[in-house]
């Protein structure tokens, strides 16, 4: 009985890490178009500041300064400009892993308001690419080898598997 358990919990571990490729696919995909979405304030704010001669970080600077009407202002380009920064390099750091590298980077640096985003409209699908069965494997792996040793364990001691007559 415990060795068909983690048979069917290795299975649903492969059909979970199988996800991971297609998740960390949309993922980035929100990921690129929050990015997009702030980029036209960054760049109007680059814009307006270079007029006075500012670079980004003088005008930040300035910023967190600011009293009254600026300091009102101000928050919201330096709130959009910081969370562009963020996420641009957040972006980068995925982008630098391999394909297969990348649901496990993923899995130590997301950022969970994206994450909730792609969560709500993620579809599991079937993987057809060789990262999809790579995590499939290593999710029946990690699951079945996880279930056996503790099936194992516990039949362990529990007696061996000794028969009473």
């Amino acid at each position: 009985m415990g060795r068909l358990l983690a048979f069917l919990l290795g299975v649903a571990g492969a059909v979970l890490g199988s996800q991971g490729p297609g998740f960390t696919l949309q993922y980035m995909q929100n990921l690129q178009g929050q990015i997009t979405a702030l980029e036209s304030v960054v760049e109007e704010f680059d814009g307006n500041i270079a007029q006075y001669g500012y670079s980004r970080e003088q005008a930040l600077g300035e910023c967190s300064t600011a009293a009254g009407l600026l300091d009102a202002l101000c928050r919201t380009y330096v709130s959009a400009v910081k969370r562009y920064e963020v996420l641009v390099a957040h972006k980068a750091q995925l982008d630098a892993a391999s394909d297969t590298v990348r649901p496990l980077v993923l899995a130590r640096t997301q950022m969970s308001d994206i994450t909730s985003s792609v969560y709500e409209e993620f579809k599991p699908a079937i993987p057809a690419t060789t990262d999809g069965v790579i995590y499939a494997g290593g999710g029946f792996a990690v699951l079945w080898g996880g279930a056996s040793f503790l099936f194992g364990l516990l039949g362990a001691m529990a007696g061996g598997g000794r028969r009473y007559a």
